[in-house]
C-alpha cells in the first residue's frame, strides 16, 4: 500500500486533467494503467502530493484517420490486441501487445501511453512504436505539442512528455504492404525483456527493398535506431543482407543498459541474433 497522504483525482476531460498537472507539476505523478507509478509509489520511490488517474479521460479511442491510425494513450494491451483497426493496419503493435510481459493482468491493465511516458529500457512499447514511425501528441498549459522520432525518448525513464504535460494519443502511419519482425530475448516468460528488436521494411512489387527501419530495445537507456537502410535498401530482403545489416548492430549500442537481469557487455553480444531473427521474421511473411 502507499505509505504516505495524497490526494486522488479523476478527471473526466484531457482539458481537465491538464489544468490538475499544470498546476503543481512537480508533486504530481499521472496514471495511465497505474502499473508502473503505484509500484513505484508501494516502494516509496515516489510520493506526490496528487494522484491524477486519466482511465476516465476518454483518451482510450482508437480511430483510422486518413493513413494514419490514433490510438489513446490509455488505450488497454487487451484493448490494442482485439482492435480491428490495429490488427489490420499495425500487427507488429498487436503482436507486441500480445506477448507482453506480465500476461492477462499486465495486459487488461496497462495501457501503451503509460509504457511510452515510463520510458523503461526493459518495456516492450518503446522500440516498437519507435519504428512503427509513431507521433507523440501532448496537451499542456500552452496547448497542443508533437514530437515524432527519436526524440521522443530523451533518457533512461525518460520520455519527452513534460512534468506540466498529458500524453493525449499516439498517431501511427499504417503498416500498408510493410513487413514486420518483432523478436524478443526473455530469461522466462514472467521477466522483462534483455533485449528486444523491432524492424519494418517497404518494399516494391519487384520485391526490392525502398525503406527499412530497425530500433532495439532493452540494450541501452534509450530504445537504439541501427541505419539499416544502406545495407538494405535498393535490393531484395534475402539472408546474405540480413546477416550483413544486423552486424551494424553492435556499433550503434554505445552505452549498453546494465541491470539485475544481464550486465551490459552480454546484451551487447546478443544483439546480432536478436536483431537478425526480427529480419528473418519479415522475410518468412515475404515467403508465405
Amino acid at each position: 500500500m502507499i505509505g504516505h497522504p495524497f490526494t486522488y483525482r479523476s478527471p473526466e476531460s484531457a482539458a481537465e486533467a491538464v489544468e490538475l498537472v499544470s498546476a503543481a507539476p512537480a508533486r504530481t505523478r499521472v496514471l495511465g494503467g497505474g502499473t508502473w507509478v503505484v509500484p513505484e509509489c508501494n516502494r516509496g520511490e515516489s510520493a506526490p502530493d496528487l494522484l491524477v488517474d486519466l482511465r476516465r479521460a476518454g483518451l482510450d479511442r482508437i480511430e483510422l484517420v486518413d493513413d494514419v491510425v490514433h490510438v489513446g494513450a490509455t488505450t488497454t494491451y487487451t484493448a490494442l490486441m482485439s482492435s480491428a483497426i490495429v490488427l489490420g493496419h499495425l500487427p507488429m503493435l498487436a503482436a507486441m501487445a500480445r506477448g507482453i510481459t506480465g500476461g492477462a493482468q499486465v495486459q487488461s491493465q496497462g495501457t501503451i501511453g503509460g509504457s511510452v511516458v515510463a520510458a523503461r529500457p526493459q518495456s516492450d512499447a518503446p522500440a516498437v512504436v519507435a519504428a512503427l514511425g509513431a507521433t507523440l501528441v501532448m496537451a499542456g498549459s500552452q496547448g497542443e505539442r508533437r514530437v515524432s522520432g527519436e526524440a521522443m525518448f530523451e533518457a533512461a525513464s525518460r520520455s519527452c512528455v513534460r512534468p506540466d504535460e498529458i500524453l493525449t494519443r499516439l498517431e501511427i502511419p499504417v503498416q500498408g504492404a510493410a513487413r514486420w519482425g518483432y523478436y524478443k530475448l526473455k530469461r522466462s516468460a514472467s521477466s522483462w525483456p534483455i533485449a528486444t528488436a523491432a524492424f519494418v521494411v517497404d518494399q516494391h512489387g519487384s520485391g526490392s527493398v525502398t525503406d527499412a527501419r530497425l530500433v532495439l530495445g532493452g540494450v541501452s537507456g534509450t530504445p537504439v535506431h541501427v541505419d539499416v537502410r544502406s545495407v538494405l535498401v535498393g535490393g531484395p530482403l534475402e539472408p546474405g543482407r540480413v546477416d550483413e545489416a544486423a552486424r551494424l548492430v553492435a556499433a550503434s549500442v554505445h552505452s549498453p543498459w546494465e541491470d539485475e537481469l544481464a550486465p551490459g557487455s552480454y546484451r551487447l553480444a546478443v544483439t546480432h541474433p536478436v536483431a537478425r531473427r526480427a529480419m528473418e521474421m519479415a522475410m518468412q511473411q515475404e515467403d508465405s
